[in-house]
């Protein structure tokens, strides 16, 4: 019998993501996850008992990152430039937005190990989401940004933009520099 190839979390994280971006949510499974690593089904269902479980886990830990990023953002800039890096930031993990838009919103059944992996993705997604709505706001008292404009538009027309499909091939940094020049500056000449 041969031996089953090693991999890790970090593998199937990796290749998760390739293959949802790829297919899709509804299309992923753990046979097409398998065969990208080379390995059995069985040999991921030793790490996980189905696909949103791992896909829980997989957006946890990138959450964390983006999370743990935001709060090493150079606050001490100008404000322009504290919403260039933030809008680099949320260009940078703009996959996962993507993903994150995939995912069904059902119902956990009972068990409690996905109910808590649902519960701390969505804190997580408060966090992040609580900080940009103070950033916003920052914006909004100290003049950048427009008080009549809601926050919660703005943030969508933010984390939206990433998802909008790049059919020119243009690089990720080139689209968030456009995008973030139509967010701010708008597109008619002054």
């Amino acid at each position: 019998m041969a031996r089953e190839k090693k991999f890790s979390t970090e593998d199937i994280y990796q290749e998760a993501h390739s293959l949802l971006m790829a297919v899709g949510y509804d299309k992923f499974s753990f046979g097409l996850l398998a065969n990208s690593l080379s390995v059995s089904r069985a040999a991921i269902y030793k790490y996980y008992t189905n696909k949103d479980e791992l896909i829980y886990d997989y957006m946890i830990s990138e959450m964390e990152k983006m999370v743990d990023d935001l709060e090493k953002l150079d606050w001490s800039t100008d404000y322009p430039a504290q919403f260039q890096q933030l809008f680099a930031l949320i260009f940078e993990y703009g996959d996962v937005h993507q993903i994150s838009f995939m995912i069904p919103n059902k119902q956990i059944a009972d068990d409690e190990k996905m109910k808590e992996k649902k519960q701390r993705s969505q804190l997580l997604h408060k966090r992040f989401f609580q900080q940009i709505q103070s950033f916003i706001q920052t914006g909004q008292t100290n003049g950048y940004i427009k008080k009549d404009i809601p926050k919660s538009i703005i943030i969508e027309l933010i984390f939206h933009s990433v998802t909008i499909p790049d059919r020119v091939g243009l690089s990720q940094s080139e689209r968030a520099y456009y995008l973030q020049e139509i967010i701010c500056q708008g597109i008619f000449e002054k």
